[in-house]
C-alpha cells in the first residue's frame, strides 16, 4: 500500500520564510525582542526555536500571543506568496496519482486555504490546524483519530526540528526538507526517515 501524505504548510509548501521574518520584525519590539537582521538568518536557522527567540530577546511565554497576532496579519501579507520551489507540480502530480494527502500545520485552516485557492493547490483531502507549538506529536495524534489513519502508512513532510520530533513520538515516518526555516544540520541531528534538498528528491521518496 503507499503511504499516506501529510504536509507541514509554512516553509515546505508554501515559500513563506521571508513573510515569517517580516512578520515577526513588525511586531518584534511590542514583544519585548529585536528585529531580525538579514546577515542572521542562516544563523538563526541552525537553532532550535527556545534557542532562536533567545537570541532575539523574546521571551518564550510570549510566543503564543505573537503568533496570534503574526496569524491575523498573515492572510493580507500572504497573496503574493508562492509555493516552494517544484512542489505546486509535486502535489499536483501526486493528486492525479489518486494519493490520500493533507496538511497538518500550526497555521490557521483560513489561512492555508486562502493559499491553496490562490495557487490552484485544491489537492488536499483535509486541512487539519493545530495551534499548540510545542505538541504537535499530540496534533499528529488528534489528526489520526479525527481522520482514522494508520500510524504505520503516515509520511508526513515537514521543515522544522519540531516536526521531527514530533514525528519519532508518534510514531510516524518523517521526511525533512531542507528549503523552508531549519537548517539541513539542525533537522538532520534529530534523526528523520528521509532528508530532501530539492522538490524532486522528495518526489522520489514519496513514490
Amino acid at each position: 500500500m503507499k503511504p499516506i501524505l501529510i504536509f507541514d504548510f509554512d516553509g515546505t509548501i508554501a515559500d513563506s520564510k521571508g513573510l515569517a521574518v517580516q512578520l515577526f520584525n513588525e511586531l518584534a519590539v511590542k514583544f519585548g525582542g529585536r528585529r531580525i537582521e538579514e546577515a542572521e538568518i542562516g544563523k538563526l536557522s541552525g537553532l532550535s526555536v527556545p534557542d532562536r527567540l533567545k537570541a532575539l530577546h523574546v521571551p518564550l511565554f510570549k510566543l503564543p500571543a505573537l503568533l496570534l497576532e503574526a496569524k491575523r496579519n498573515y492572510k493580507q501579507a500572504a497573496v503574493s506568496l508562492q509555493p516552494a520551489d517544484g512542489m505546486k507540480e509535486l502535489l499536483l502530480a501526486l493528486k492525479e496519482e489518486g494519493r490520500t494527502m493533507g496538511i497538518l500545520s500550526s497555521n490557521t485552516a483560513e489561512n492555508i486555504r486562502h493559499f491553496l485557492d490562490l495557487n490552484g493547490l485544491d489537492v488536499f483531502d483535509f486541512v487539519h490546524s493545530a495551534t499548540n507549538l510545542f505538541g504537535k506529536d499530540k496534533a499528529i495524534r488528534s489528526m489520526l483519530r479525527t481522520h482514522s489513519l494508520p500510524a504505520d502508512r503516515i509520511v508526513y513532510v515537514g521543515d522544522e526540528l519540531r516536526d521531527v520530533e514530533a514525528c519519532r513520538r508518534a510514531g510516524v515516518k518523517a521526511a525533512a526538507v531542507t528549503w523552508g526555516f531549519d537548517s539541513e544540520e539542525l533537522l538532520a541531528g534529530a534523526g528523520p526517515d528521509y532528508v530532501c534538498r530539492t522538490a524532486e528528491q522528495l518526489a522520489a521518496v514519496l513514490r
